[in-house]
């Protein structure tokens, strides 16, 4: 019943993003309600909302409660779908996508600094508040790897962009692991403070090393776990 609930989400998620593409919705915008979007799928509760918690941590749709369901992104729907790494990581594997993060990631919060508009910056800090308050589990990974997506949308590049959509579902399986097994985010937290701080000063130079130190330092964590649980 759980992989038949998956696929249906995937289905919706699917439907849901040819609506922003059909209708023309831009950033801001706001979707359909929950009750009309499952009677306009013919689809369950808890499979529309696997469908919005799926685009909401690719970046595509910001869900505030309270206030509905709004389109962030219309860009990053025409790049290449992520690619499945989830049956294939190993250690190897792992330490890969540390060393494509630090080239990657160090490039885009450099970026970020020099074009984040206002709107920017209050979505960065709105969404790295709310993770202060997340448990070291799924919904804390999710939010992690909605923050990096949205520097990557804010750097305002599409092939970077395409680059960090293409390590996503490895970036989360990354950081999963990371954060469920030290069960501590609390240097985690403060180094990404430290990249939205320097985004927030317009330094790009002082973003791109915050960025950095935090990458190296979250392969280190990750190593850490490695260590422990992965054979090489």
């Amino acid at each position: 019943m759980k992989e038949k609930t998956r696929q249906v989400s995937e289905i919706v998620a699917d439907d849901i993003i040819a609506f922003i593409k059909q209708q023309g919705l831009k950033r801001g915008d706001r979707l359909p309600t929950e009750p009309e979007l499952m009677e306009r799928y013919g689809v369950s509760r808890t499979a529309l909302r696997e469908a919005i918690k799926v685009l909401a941590s690719s970046g595509v749709i910001e869900v505030r409660h309270g206030h509905g369901t709004f389109v962030l992104e219309t860009q990053s729907l025409i790049v290449t779908p992520p690619l499945d790494l989830g049956a294939l990581f190993t250690r190897q594997t792992y330490m890969d996508v540390a060393e494509a993060r630090t080239a990657i990631e160090s490039e885009v919060a450099k970026l970020a600094a020099q074009r984040a508009t206002e709107q920017d910056l209050q979505d960065l800090e709105r969404l790295h508040a709310q993770m202060k308050s997340l448990p070291e589990d799924a919904a804390f990974t999710d939010h992690d790897v909605r923050l990096h997506l949205m520097l990557a949308r804010i750097a305002g590049n599409a092939i970077l962009l395409q680059m960090m959509e293409v390590l996503r579902q490895a970036l989360s399986e990354y950081i999963y692991l990371t954060v469920s097994r030290l069960q501590t985010v609390a240097d985690l937290l403060r180094e990404h403070e430290a990249v939205i701080n320097a985004v927030r000063r317009r330094d790009p130079e002082g973003a791109q090393l915050a960025m950095r130190h935090h990458v190296q330092n979250a392969a280190r964590r990750l190593e850490q776990v490695l260590n422990v649980e992965i054979e090489a």
